[in-house]
């Protein structure tokens, strides 16, 4: 690891020095770019197994990594109308680069807003992006959890409640193209729902359902996800998530983060899952954060995961880098 993380230590000092060249990311008053650059030396030590060792690169590891990537994201609006589009470049993956967002929204005024394009899943309390991540890796609720489809959604929002319903061309990503659905929509059309509660003064409970009529299955695909997200203190923030996926699995998360100051942060997880197959897994985390400014963060993590798919040890560090 010393070689990697003397790299990364490079890249770090690098990215500081450019943190007050920024220049500010609204255009005028109709466009504004947002973006991020996050980079991370990791090893994987897996059980019986080869070390996964990485640096800047995107590999396949049993913790299940989201640790390096490159956004760029456009914004532009008028009046009621908005529109985004980002590109996102995962060094290293299968397909490296592509389009990630591409939506348009129109705000009634009323609480409604109606958006049709490419855009994220309601479901899943961890982020897709790694710079809204507390650590490197996912917990386990991962497996059942959504990402990029293509349709259309309605949101509301309430006095202390919100609600969404979405159809798009499929739940799960399809087998072609960069993050997006199967790209058809004459049959096997995929819905989500969801309803948020923020009635309570620094609590957010989360309900969240995928269904789609999946070709060739023997049962419907259905997702459920329930988290909630309580801020006890200034410091500190627990959180708790379930979801299942019929016939693959039941995962559940457990997340405690403690702000010791403006600096520096911990974050906490215990995670697992049951496979309807038969055998499960328990993945601990340990995620220390310490902010430089707005722009710009350093994060490392320790993961042991144990259970029937094997035994492993992760250990990482980040610099996140956003605007």
């Amino acid at each position: 690891m010393i070689k990697p993380i003397s790299k990364l230590t490079s890249a770090v000092l690098t990215l500081a020095a450019v943190v007050a060249a920024q220049a500010d990311v609204k255009v005028n008053e109709h466009f504004s770019v947002n973006g991020y650059a996050i980079g991370a030396a990791t090893n994987t030590d897996v059980d019986g197994g080869d070390n996964i060792d990485t640096y800047f690169e995107s590999k396949g590891s049993p913790a299940v990594v989201n640790a390096d990537a490159i956004k760029l994201g456009l914004l532009g609006s008028a009046g009621q109308f908005s529109a985004y589009g980002s590109v996102l470049y995962l060094p290293g993956a299968a397909n490296e680069a592509g389009l990630l967002d591409a939506y348009a929204t129109y705000d009634t005024g009323a609480g409604l807003k109606i958006t049709g394009g490419k855009f994220l899943s309601y479901l899943g309390y961890e982020a897709f992006d790694p710079v809204n991540m507390a650590q490197l890796t996912y917990g386990s609720t991962i497996f059942a959890i959504p990402a990029y489809h293509t349709g259309a959604k309605l949101d509301y929002t309430g006095a202390g409640f919100s609600a969404g319903l979405a159809v798009v061309d499929s739940v799960f990503s399809g087998p072609r193209g960069f993050f997006e659905g199967d790209r058809e929509y004459s049959d096997d059309i995929g819905w989500e729902a969801m309803v948020t509660y923020t009635g309570i003064d620094k609590l957010t409970v989360f309900a969240g359902v995928a269904l789609e009529d999946t070709d060739g299955a023997a049962d419907d695909l259905f997702i459920f996800d329930l988290w909630a997200s309580y801020a006890l203190t200034d410091k500190v923030t627990i959180a708790a998530e379930y979801d299942t996926q019929n016939d693959v699995m039941d995962g559940w998360l457990a997340f405690l983060s403690y702000k010791f100051n403006d600096q520096f942060s911990t974050a906490f997880r215990v995670s697992g899952v049951e496979w309807d197959g038969g055998g499960s897994d328990t993945k601990y985390t340990i995620a220390p954060t310490y902010t430089i400014n707005a722009n710009l963060a350093l994060r490392a993590e320790v993961s042991v995961g144990e259970g029937d798919t094997g035994d492993y040890t992760f250990y990482g560090v980040q610099a996140v880098f956003k605007f």
